[in-house]
């Protein structure tokens, strides 16, 4: 029994570190590094993290400033930023850097920007109740006794009512960070 509920913290708890993950990714009116993790660069005839190739660093509170490690990428950075479609000013300095300017956000991208949020979160909401789920039926497979398997399920929906709990707090306080002029 315990091992089922281990089981079941262990899935809500992998859903809300990708959840914060997720949300990380959606720019707020600050300079974030986190918003080019899915940056994939063509570097050495393969696709590469943007982190490996280079140097990120936050210098105001709307630029960051990219170094690649070798001047040859630069090119190939510039390019990648460019498809990513980040909503950001894009500026090669020299050959050696790169920086990113983040506009301040109008009311009516922060609202749409709250909306997706709202859409992902619901998503992730949906994968812990995922993992509630999946360990309710482990515990039907048990045979347990019923008082057994009752305590269990109420103890597996109290974890779930509470992982809950915190993706809600996480999202309120994204939202109020994106509202924040």
């Amino acid at each position: 029994m315990e091992a089922i509920i281990l089981e079941a913290t262990n899935c809500m708890d992998h859903a809300i570190q990708n959840y914060e993950k997720e949300i990380s990714k959606i720019r707020t009116g600050r300079a974030n590094p986190n918003i080019l993790d899915s940056i994939k660069i063509n570097s050495y005839g393969d696709y590469q993290p943007l982190k490996s190739l280079a140097s990120i660093k936050v210098v105001e509170a709307r630029q960051l400033v990219i170094k690649p490690y070798d001047q040859n990428s630069t090119k190939a950075i510039a390019e990648a930023l460019n498809n990513a479609d980040l909503q950001i000013q894009i500026n090669v300095e020299n050959s050696n850097s790169i920086r990113l300017i983040f506009p301040t956000l109008t009311e009516e991208v922060r609202k749409r920007l709250v909306k997706d949020l709202a859409k992902v979160t619901e998503e992730y909401r949906v994968k812990v109740r995922n993992c509630r789920r999946d360990s309710m039926q482990k515990v039907k497979v048990q045979n347990l006794p019923e008082d057994s398997a009752k305590k269990v399920e109420q103890d597996i929906q109290k974890l779930t009512n509470k992982k809950v709990e915190l993706i809600n707090t996480i999202e309120q306080e994204k939202v109020a960070d994106l509202m924040k002029i």
